[in-house]
Parts: structure tokens; C-alpha cells; sequence
């Protein structure tokens, strides 16, 4: 089994109009779609994270003719569920997954310049396909392709067995809680190893989580 990651631009026009305006609109962030399809009756549904004025993101929306129904949840941190009609863009892009042997590893990452970073499962000749399928209109890179990897999203697998067994056990404690319940000294003496180790390993654990937990787009 494999994977590969790709960077889709489509220039100017973006993927969707509606999409565009989005990304066009400094106040708010895309950071992701957590889920994107076509519906029985040819309308489209978009689920995105996204960051900023959520509240001006569904005013940019409600006021075109391609969009049928705007709602979201949270603040400056929430998700907007978006029912819109699909160009042809859209249409051909979503084709592609139901026509090759594909999986599409959710959620797809938004780009600032309004376009997506997005990993696809399958073997090389359906993956091949499927690049040769794509709408031409979009621009496609190949950033990586190799074995498929199950522990790219689980992070808590990517960890060492050690760092699991210190992270549970700092969970455990309430290190993580506010405010904390235990400190490094306790964790240390709980696991029977130094305080410099936990320090160390803590350390280790939130540069391997933390970068899969918050979308790039926020630290980079």
C-alpha cells in the first residue's frame, strides 16, 4: 500500500469562487477541510476549520449565488459546514476519487494561497491514475510518495514506547491539567528515572504532537 502527498493550486480562480473569497479574505485562515462531497442531487457539502472572523466568512458566502446555506460553530476557532452549488472544478476533483481505487486521508490541509495540500492511499497504479485524471485546470506537485504509513495520522503512535509510557503516566498524575496537579519531580520518581529524562522526553513528545494537533499554516 501507498501514499502520496500533493499540492493542488488552481491560480487565480482557486479551487471554487466561493472557496476564493475565502481565501482572499485576510480576517479569516483556512486550515482545513474535514469533509467534502457531492450530493444525490449534484449540490455540493463542505465541512472546514477554519480560524479568524468566522462571522464575516459566512457573510462572504451567504451573498453569492453559488452558495445555498452557511453555518458555523465557535469563535475565532470553529468549523463552517457549507452548502454550495459545485463548478466543474469541483466536480471533475471529486470524480477522480470515486473513479480510481483511492482513499483520500482526511482532513485536507488549505494552503494560504487558496489551495490544498492533500494525501491519497492506494497502490502506484491507481495513484498514477488518478494524477492523470486530474481536472486540468489545476496545477498538481508531488511533494513525497513511499510506503504507507498508518502512524502519519495517529500521532500518540508515533511516539516511542517510553514516551507513550511518559505521557500516560503525566495524564495520569494531572500534569496536563489546570492547574497542574504534579510537576517533573513526581513523574520522575513515579517512573524511577531522572527528572532530566522526563524533561527531555516531555520535550520530545510536544515537538512530535504539537505539529500534528496545530495545523502548519499557524507555526510556519
Amino acid at each position: 500500500m501507498r501514499q502520496a502527498t500533493f499540492v493542488i493550486s488552481a491560480g487565480r480562480g482557486g479551487l471554487h469562487p466561493a472557496d476564493a473569497a475565502i481565501a482572499a479574505e485576510p480576517n479569516i485562515q483556512r486550515l482545513s477541510i474535514r469533509q467534502i462531497d457531492i450530493l444525490d442531487d449534484g449540490t455540493g457539502i463542505v465541512l472546514y476549520a477554519s480560524r479568524g472572523d468566522l462571522e464575516r466568512g459566512k457573510q462572504l458566502l451567504e451573498g453569492r449565488d453559488d452558495i445555498y446555506d452557511v453555518d458555523y460553530v465557535g469563535e475565532t476557532n470553529g468549523v463552517t459546514l457549507v452548502h454550495f452549488e459545485p463548478n466543474d472544478t469541483v466536480r471533475d476533483l471529486l470524480a477522480v476519487g470515486r473513479s480510481q481505487a483511492i482513499a483520500l486521508d482526511l482532513p485536507i490541509e488549505c494552503l494560504p494561497d487558496g489551495g490544498v495540500r492533500v494525501t491519497v492511499i492506494g497502490n502506484d497504479a491507481a495513484i498514477s491514475q488518478a494524477v492523470d485524471d486530474m481536472p486540468e485546470s489545476l496545477a498538481l506537485s508531488l511533494e513525497s510518495m513511499g510506503a504507507y504509513d498508518p502512524d502519519r495520522s495517529d500521532p500518540f503512535a508515533s511516539l516511542t514506547e517510553r514516551q507513550q509510557e511518559i505521557l500516560l503516566t503525566a495524564l495520569e498524575l494531572g500534569y496536563f491539567e489546570t492547574p497542574r496537579e504534579t510537576n517533573q519531580e513526581e513523574i520522575a520518581e513515579a517512573l524511577d528515572v531522572s527528572t532530566a529524562t522526563i524533561g527531555e522526553h516531555l520535550r520530545r513528545i510536544q515537538a512530535k504532537l504539537i505539529p500534528s494537533v496545530v495545523p502548519r499554516a499557524l507555526w510556519e
